[in-house]
């Protein structure tokens, strides 16, 4: 099984941060279950142990102790289990665009502006999305801009180097400065040429749902 078909099946985006997102849930549940418990049992386990009571006071206290642990445990154990399982859910509605946002500043570093970010219907940080594609399109427009200009600028030294050829009063220095800036231009040409900006690419699936 490929680790996009798991994606698919399961709704284990990124192990570290969820399973701490899970952790997180678990550990506050324990926490207000020992209150529960301190504040349910506490007081009759203090009077079935306290000898100064009656046998019958102190027998009704064991026995409501009994009581509170065979009605309260399978409540508390599936309540844990449920509200894990929720929270790994709700937690994967975050997950999953943290993700995509990762994968995004990935192809924008490897200069790929040939996309935009799809998250899924029910996930959340929708607002975060359109920033995020908002500012890849703005990009896209920039540098498509310094593209052309920088082509447009090249062609036209290329022009005037022509005409350099047919005038003979230009000294070695003015064609330095020429070759030099021709340089120049064509460096600024392979820099910008480093940014793709073409048609939009399939972004990644099969996070769940």
């Amino acid at each position: 099984m490929t680790q996009r078909d798991r994606r698919q099946r399961f709704p284990i985006v990124d192990k570290s941060l969820q399973y701490r997102f899970l952790a997180m849930v678990l550990i506050y549940s324990m926490i207000i279950i020992i209150f529960l418990a301190a504040f349910l049992f506490l007081p009759d386990i203090i009077k079935f142990q306290d000898e100064g009571l009656s046998l019958e006071v102190r027998a009704m206290a064991a026995n409501k102790v009994l009581t509170l642990h065979s009605r309260v445990w399978p409540a508390v154990i599936a309540l844990i289990c449920i509200l894990g399982l929720h929270s790994l859910l709700v937690f994967h509605r975050f997950v999953g665009p943290l993700y995509r946002f990762r994968w995004a500043f990935e192809k924008v570093r490897n200069g790929d502006l040939s996309f935009q970010v799809k998250l899924r219907e029910k996930d959340y940080l929708r607002q975060e999305e359109k920033v995020l594609n908002e500012m890849i399109e703005m990009l896209n427009g920039r540098l498509g801009s310094i593209q052309n200009a920088s082509q447009d600028a090249l062609k036209s030294l290329s022009e005037l180097e022509q005409k350099v050829t047919e005038v003979g009063n230009w000294t070695e220095k003015d064609k330095e400065l020429l070759r030099v800036h021709r340089k120049h231009l064509e460096k600024l040409v392979d820099t910008a040429r480093y940014f793709r900006l073409q048609k939009a690419e399939k972004e990644p699936s099969g996070l769940g749902a």
